[in-house]
Order: structure tokens, then sequence, then C-alpha cells
């Protein structure tokens, strides 16, 4: 739960930022958070028992050209994520990751015939796209700016 509220959270403030002001470039912002992230994972590379096996074999030993497809395809994802919520927003980015899920699990319903749908799996599905359609039906508008000065005291 607290992972959800600050993921929905770190997306507010991300599209905030990269929205207003002119806009910041979200390529760059997607780099500064690699930045962080390589940060974060050297320290855990140096305090974990996974860490010192590659500090022993070499950072890449069993590396292939799958490996740099997955890296490359997960770079790209997140360079797309950063547009995305810069262009439409963390909301829409949220309901499109929603219906790509459940579409993955229509699919694997498909694929694998021996499972079936779950009775969660058709209820989230039906949750998700009620919110899609109340959100796309029913959109959040802003209330009108005005010049009026608010008087706390009666004039004199």
């Amino acid at each position: 739960m607290l992972a959800s509220f600050l993921s929905g959270l770190a997306g507010a403030i991300t599209q905030k930022r990269l929205q207003s002001g002119g806009g910041r470039n979200a390529l760059m912002f997607t780099m500064e958070l690699c930045v962080a992230s390589i940060l974060i994972l050297l320290v855990s590379f140096a305090t974990s028992e996974v860490g010192k096996k590659i500090q022993e074999r070499g950072f890449f030993d069993r590396w292939t050209l799958l490996t740099l497809v997955t890296i490359l395809t997960n770079s790209a994802g997140g360079i797309l994520v950063g547009l995305v919520i810069k262009y439409a927003g963390t909301i829409r980015k949220g309901f499109a990751l929603i219906f790509g899920i459940f579409i993955s699990g229509i699919v694997q319903n498909f694929n694998d015939e021996g499972k079936s749908l779950s009775k969660e799996d058709i209820s989230g599905g039906v949750l998700a796209a009620l919110s899609l359609w109340m959100h796309a039906s029913f959109p959040y508008i802003a209330a009108p700016k005005t010049n009026a000065k608010v008087q706390l005291s009666p004039p004199r």
C-alpha cells in the first residue's frame, strides 16, 4: 500500500515538474533518474552477496546478445514513460498500464488452454474499464481564476 502511495506521489510530482514552468526536457529528466538508480545499485552492489560474486567473476560474466536486447528495451521503455508522463499525464499512464495488463491477461487466457480468467481478473478488468469511462466522461474542470481581491476586514 505504501509503495503504491509513493508511486502515485512520485508520478504526480514528476508530471508537475515536466509540465509546468516551460516544461523540463523529458529525456534529461530520464537520464537524471538513471543516475540516481545507478548510485543506488552501486551501494547494493557493494553490500550484497550477489555483488561479491560479480566482483569475483566480472560484471559482464554470462552476458549474451539477449541481455543487451533486454537492457535496450528497458532503456527505451524508461524514455517512453517520461514522454508519456510529460504529454499525457500520470493518470492516463496509469490507465494505459491497467489496460495493458488486462489485454495481456486476455491474450494469456487464449494462449494457455488450461487456464481461464479468474473472477478477480474479470472484476479488475470491469473496474478498470469503468474507471476509464468515468475519467473520459467526466474530466476535471479547473475553476476559473479571478482577479478579485479577498477582503479580510470591512473597509473603514
